[in-house]
């Protein structure tokens, strides 16, 4: 399980990548949408786009969400400012983490929003190949606790190293906005070769030290 000062390291490095990055400028929400620019991408021929979809569950019970420090991102930050003056919005603020009491509803907005940055940023990350020259391929089962991101080399680019971190979390932050709570989370991120198929890297988010 990662250490809260590894976290937060993790946080700040994300902060500086692609990943939670790429939802500037978009009108639509939800998976279904990122999903539709997908096929037109993929129609065009102009960039490799994510293999899979992220399903997102809907009738969610109300229920108190204890958002950790590390997996805070834009869409916390929204939520924030649009109910400033919700007391029953953030119930309580620490050093661990912000309490946010959500209703179904919400909590499927919010995993959607998740869900979309992670498609885009994933398809940016794919066309990216200046800092991520040897990816080919990234796939994700519909719960997000599972990344397949394949290589055309082992010998990988500083970002394409540090990348399972980043999927890592986002992973979990969908995780949580889909009726988990912080000590159900769990990330697995597989490395492939391309040529043999093999997985030479193995990623799990509770294993992080």
């Amino acid at each position: 399980m990662m250490n809260k000062k590894k976290k937060i390291a993790f946080t700040l490095l994300m902060s500086g990548m692609i990943l939670c990055t790429a939802c500037a400028g978009k009108t639509e929400t939800g998976s279904n949408a990122a999903k539709d620019g997908n096929t037109q991408q993929a129609a065009d021929g102009t960039a490799p786009v994510m293999e899979g979809s992220i399903e997102v569950a809907e009738n969610l019970p109300d229920r108190d969400i204890k958002v950790p420090e590390y997996l805070m991102g834009e869409t916390e930050e929204k939520l924030n400012h649009e109910n400033p003056d919700e007391e029953d919005l953030s119930q309580e603020k620490g050093d661990e983490g912000t309490v946010y009491h959500l209703s179904g509803e919400e909590q499927t907005e919010m995993a959607h929003q998740v869900a979309l940055q992670i498609e885009d940023s994933i398809n940016q990350v794919l066309a990216d190949k200046d800092f991520y020259p040897n990816v080919t391929g990234i796939s994700v089962n519909p719960e997000c606790t599972e990344f397949n991101v394949t290589f055309s080399t082992r010998e990988l680019s500083l970002y394409e190293s540090v990348l399972p971190m980043s999927l890592c979390i986002v992973g979990g932050r969908f995780q949580l906005y889909q009726g988990k709570q912080e000590e159900e989370l769990m990330t697995v991120v597989n490395y492939i070769d391309a040529d043999s198929g093999e997985i030479f890297k193995v990623i799990n988010s509770n294993e992080i030290e």
